[in-house]
């Protein structure tokens, strides 16, 4: 089981890749989310604000129980998401993940996961 300081390390790694992508801030624009970050093994929940083209992780203590987009699936998973080492759709195809969201936001953080990772 992944410890949640683990993922929110990862997560401020993937967020840190994120806001040095200067094509990404202007393609954000106006797309304000809040997106949960939910494993189905573990303890612990974090989130990510994208909010004025910029993303950020939320503290424990400021993270929602109910957001735009919401990503569950192991802990694992999860963290090779935002590492970069599998693209989301893979572990989406084969349901180990579970996105809720609309189809357009699944696509747009999908785009941008990609980005972040140049694949």
């Amino acid at each position: 089981m992944m410890p949640a300081l683990e993922i929110e390390q990862t997560l401020n790694e993937f967020a840190e890749q994120f806001n040095a992508r200067p094509e990404l801030p202007h393609m954000t624009r106006g797309w304000d989310r809040t997106i949960l970050i939910r494993p189905q093994d573990a303890d612990w929940r974090r989130a990510l604000r994208v909010q004025g083209g910029r993303m950020l992780v939320l503290a424990a203590g400021d993270t929602p129980t109910a957001a735009e987009i919401v990503l569950e699936g192991a802990a694992a998973t999860l963290a090779a998401i935002f590492r970069g080492e599998v693209a989301p759709t893979e572990p989406y195809l084969d349901g180990s993940l579970v996105v809720r969201s609309t189809e357009a936001d699944m696509m747009k953080l999908d785009i941008f996961t990609l980005m972040v990772w140049g694949e």
